[in-house]
């Protein structure tokens, strides 16, 4: 395989691997809507996606990072980022696909830390209320290992 084949090849795997990272933000965001409006169903339907998605990425990582190992890089940003600079400067579009995955993977690492949260918060709330709930009927606190109430 020539030089320009192995880009070729680079390039369409990183758009395959954007693409799909794409998907992967839109069901995130999806999720977000769901957990904001408090509809379950929707949520366990998009878990399936999202599942299916993650491992799509996962084999797609695998092929670009044994794609640049390959290539006798590590795999670190700044030298993925001179290898880009040094053997494809004439290749903005690589670069630009590059900088594109990796502004895709910071906005989908956000919106999954969103989520957390927002998960995080529903249960807090949900546990209080149980709680609440527990205490006006007048039922017994047990206590976890470490002093926590539960019920």
């Amino acid at each position: 395989m020539t030089s320009s084949q192995h880009l070729v090849y680079f390039m369409r795997e990183l758009e395959t691997e954007r693409n799909t990272l794409r998907a992967f933000i839109e069901i995130l965001k999806k999720e977000e809507n769901a957990l904001v409006e408090g509809r379950i169903e929707k949520i366990d339907h998009l878990a399936s996606d999202k599942s299916r998605l993650i491992e799509e990425l996962i084999k797609l990582d695998d092929h670009r990072n044994e794609y640049l190992q390959k290539q006798g890089l590590s795999l670190e940003k700044s030298s993925i980022n001179a290898w880009l600079a040094e053997q494809h400067s004439g290749q903005s579009e690589v670069k630009i696909l590059w900088d594109e995955l990796l502004d895709l993977a910071k906005t989908a690492q956000q919106l999954n830390h969103l989520n957390g949260l927002i998960i995080s918060t529903q249960l807090q709330h949900n546990q209080h209320a149980f709680s609440a709930l527990h205490c006006a009927a007048g039922n017994v606190s047990l206590y976890g290992p470490q002093g926590q109430t539960y019920i």
